[in-house]
């Protein structure tokens, strides 16, 4: 056999060799499948002589089956396949570990962005930690200085210094309001505890269901917040009192009479029959303090059967007198700590009596700095976006001035305000959002149509004042009531209650509302200090149509319509006319020291038997001479006694509108029976002096030997009233035409319900020290100034009676120096303060009253004349 050759010699070898290779590859083979297909994809295939590609299983994608690209790619060297394989995936190992170092990278980097924010986070928290800390001590510093002016002022009034302007609160209120009373000597002690308590006690049940009742009333048409807004739902909601009527003194089933009689004074108490919330007791030995809650008081003669007041025919139980003022705050002398007012009484006159009482502000006397409105007058004139002219296109630019404003200061709730006669919107709705819990800020005119304003909230929960206590659901303003559709179910209702209307729903009635509204469009913020709050029924500018009474007796304390009878009925027969004489018609002429504001109320109404037709003519409107006034005017003749220009017919008065809109309110009132006198005679008397009627004749007299070349009337809408009544006493006059050595007199009404609308304190302070303002009165010249009338309405903002006996005060220290006298007529205007007031607005206070100031005017200026 040949010997074989080399080749042949090694081919075992080479077999050997080639072997060992294929079963390298089956390894990898092997490792690639058991491995993920990603990671032994970087292997490649391998090669068909060790199996190859056709050894790898299919591998399925999407559904698809994916097969290796071995066969599309041109086969590996024998040999090198491995080698290419692991470069391949070290590269893959590579890249990975590439990419995971840039994402850990990434990550720090957005850890350390996250950590940044942290910090800024911390650092802005840490800031708004000092700044509140800064807050509260201005907070406690403000009211150091509180502390250290309130001390100061008590240091004035022990001392006997200027006092009466300390801030307002309770101590102020009392302060103020015991000063009109002071020349009475009012006690704020007295015997009468044990039965007022005892009263009280006894009518807390009846008390608390009737404020039940009332609420019911108003849940019943979804009105919750009106509930809250005024009156006595006012005062459970905020002071947590129930408060109720207590008479001492006289006789009958409404009274409480006195062992010892106490000469026939009578006292009226309103008193908190609940005492759980608010205390005005003296607790810890301190002095009692008192809410500054400003209450009106009347006692006035009893209706008859047909429900009209009695007169004093002479016969009957019929009382002649009518008293009515401010209840004054109470102590009890056992030390409950209850609150309690008193308003005493003592008529001169038997007869019956009827007291009723009504609510009229809370805190009246808070004092306000406009500048803190911070109001930003914008104006809407020209709609970007908007075609079209009218009302329309700016009612939608100021809509979306509403909203850009809420959600640039992340204001996530606001509400309207439907205001009633608001001559100034910027004043209205900074005071309506000052009073509205947590309000931050305002805007004129309000987003919705006739709302005039809108007030601006954090959030829903923060607005308290339409919140539910109960449940803590905002309520809204939705209402289930209509003023013009009422209809009542009973006859008898309907009989008491006519031509009256018990709620104004806002968007019931048609209001002026044009393109002159958005003129002025402008946003303000919340004054954030001490306001007042009117709480009466009576025309308010804010709540007229907002926040409605249901019935203007919501306002009225329970227990109000008491009768209380005092003394013997008088004898009978008339006493004829002109020869009616009380004992202070022998006394004492007045001096100007009794126009003091210190005797306000140092008088009462006496009515007198009304004069036959052979004495004064008949009693009809004036028509013969002039008033700007619209109002009813009986007519006087000028060689008529003067007593029949005491004449009046109740019933005609405040039943006229001036201004639009003024008829939705003008029956919303409450009425008394002293509306239903249609002849009435009577006249102030003031208590130690007498305010002598003036005839004609004697007018006549006093111009010629004073030499008297005019008189002037000035102010505003008073001054009209009083000027009406004015012309009528002086126009059969003849003054002295020569201007040599003549005397001008002047009845000054100082537009006072203005300057208690516009001004605080210290800017009419500032006004009234202003001797170019007002110069001292010259030698030819007698300048009488009226005082503030009692007012039961708030007219416009700040146009309370707390602030018109502020304000008469201010005038008496600063004016009275400079030879101004004054004309007071406080205590007359309370008394027909919701009867004879035109247009209904517890303001324009007519009749009886207005013709005090015009009587009082003459007796000063002739009293050295004709006395």
């Amino acid at each position: 056999m040949p010997p074989r050759g080399l080749g042949a010699r090694c081919r075992p070898y080479l077999a050997a060799v080639l072997g060992l290779v294929c079963l390298i590859q089956a390894i990898f083979i092997a490792e690639r499948l058991y491995l993920s297909d990603d990671l032994a994809a970087a292997f490649g295939a391998a090669s068909p002589g060790c199996g190859g590609s056709e050894a790898r299983p299919a591998r399925i994608v999407d559904g698809a089956t994916a097969v290796g690209n071995a066969t599309a790619s041109p086969s590996p060297r024998p040999g090198v396949t491995g080698v290419n394989e692991l470069d391949t995936l070290n590269n893959e190992l590579q890249s990975r570990n590439s990419e995971i170092e840039a994402l850990k990278r990434s990550r720090n980097n957005e850890l350390d962005i996250l950590n940044s924010e942290i910090d800024a986070l911390k650092r802005d928290a840490t800031e708004k930690q000092e700044a509140h800390a800064e807050a509260v001590k201005e907070y406690a510093a403000s009211i150091d200085t509180l502390n250290s002016e309130l001390e100061s002022s008590n240091s004035n009034l022990e001392g006997g210094g200027t006092a009466g302007w300390r801030p307002a609160g309770s101590d102020g209120w009392r302060e103020q309001w015991a000063h009109a009373y002071s020349s009475l000597g009012v006690r704020s002690t007295g015997p009468d505890d044990g039965l007022v308590l005892s009263g009280a006690d006894s009518l807390r049940d009846e008390t608390l269901a009737g404020l039940a009742s009332m609420e019911r009333r108003y849940e019943e048409a979804d009105a919750l917040p009106d509930f809250r807004a005024r009156g006595l739902g006012w005062v459970e909601d905020r002071l947590g009192m129930v408060l109720a009527v207590v008479v001492v003194g006289g006789s009958g089933k409404d009274a409480a009479p006195r062992p010892d009689g106490d000469g026939g004074r009578v006292s009226v108490y309103v008193v908190d029959v609940v005492g759980n919330r608010t205390r005005c007791g003296p607790g810890d030995g301190g002095p009692a303090t008192h809410p500054p809650l400003t209450m009106w008081v009347r006692a006035s003669p009893a209706a008859d059967a047909s429900g009209a007041a009695s007169g004093p025919s002479g016969s009957g139980e019929a009382s002649a007198e009518m008293f009515a003022g401010t209840a004054l705050p109470h102590e009890f002398g056992n030390g409950d700590p209850r609150c309690a007012w008193r308003y005493d009484f003592e008529p001169r006159t038997a007869g019956a009596y009827s007291v009723h009482v009504k609510l009229l502000t809370y805190n009246g006397f808070a004092d306000f700095d406009p500048e803190r409105c911070n109001a930003n007058v914008q104006g809407l004139r020209r709609v970007p976006g908007v075609d079209g002219d009218g009302i329309e296109p700016l009612e939608e630019a100021n809509r979306r001035r509403v909203a850009e404003l809420a959600i640039r200061n992340n204001w996530t709730h606001t509400r309207g305000v439907s205001g009633f006669k608001m001559y100034s919107p910027n004043d209205a709705c900074c005071e309506a959002c000052t009073r509205a819990r947590g309000c931050r800020a305002w805007t004129t005119p309000g987003s919705r149509h006739y709302d005039n304003c809108q007030l601006f909230f954090d959030r829903v929960e923060d607005d308290l004042d339409f919140a539910d206590g109960r449940t803590g659901h905002y309520l809204g303003r939705g209402r289930s009531y209509t003023f013009t559709k009422q209809t009542f179910g009973y006859v008898e209702r309907r009989r008491r209650l006519q031509e009256r209307r018990l709620a104004v729903a806002p968007d019931d009635i048609k209001k002026p509302w044009g393109p002159d509204m958005f003129k002025n469009a402008a946003h303000g913020t919340s004054r954030s200090e001490s306001t007042a709050y009117f709480l009466g029924c009576g025309w308010s500018s804010l709540m007229s149509f907002e926040s409605p009474c249901h019935d203007p007796s919501d306002d009225m304390v329970h227990g109000s319509g008491a009768r209380v009878d005092v003394g013997s009925p008088p004898p009978p027969g008339p006493v004829p006319p002109g020869e009616e004489k009380s004992e202070e018609a022998e006394r004492r002429p007045c001096t100007l020291e009794d126009e003091r504001v210190s005797n306000s109320f140092a008088g009462r109404w006496v009515q007198y038997p009304f004069p036959d037709d052979e004495t004064c003519s008949a009693l009809v409107q004036d028509r013969k001479t002039k008033a700007d006034f619209r109002d009813f005017r009986a007519e006087y003749l000028d060689d008529e006694p003067p007593l029949c220009w005491h004449r009046d017919d109740i019933s005609r008065h405040a039943n006229t509108c001036v201004e639009p809109g003024c008829q939705w309110v003008l029956n919303h009132r409450w009425k008394s029976s002293l509306r239903k006198q249609e002849r009435w005679y009577g006249r102030w008397e003031q208590y130690g002096c007498n305010v002598m009627d003036v005839s004609t004749a004697d007018l006549q007299k006093c111009v010629d030997e004073r030499r008297i070349s005019k008189i002037e009337v000035r102010g505003a809408s008073i001054a009209e009233i009083l000027d009406g009544y004015m012309i009528q006493r002086t126009h059969g006059i003849k003054f002295v035409k020569d201007k040599n050595n003549t005397l001008t007199a002047i009845l000054d009404t100082l537009s006072l319900p203005h300057l208690l609308w516009h001004n605080s304190v210290a800017k009419q302070r500032s006004l009234f020290e202003d001797s170019s303002q007002f110069p001292p009165v010259p030698p030819t010249v007698e300048h009488y100034w009226v005082s503030g009338f009692y007012l039961t309405s708030e007219r416009e903002p700040h146009t309370y009676v707390d602030r018109s006996l502020q304000f008469s005060r201010l005038a008496e220290d600063i004016l009275g120096e400079r030879g101004y006298r004054p004309i007071n007529v406080l205590g007359p205007t309370a008394a027909f303060a919701y009867d004879t007031d035109g247009q209904a607005d517890g303001l324009h206070i007519s009749g009886p009253p207005a013709k005090v100031a015009v009587q009082k005017f003459f007796h000063h200026l002739c009293r050295d004349v004709l006395a």
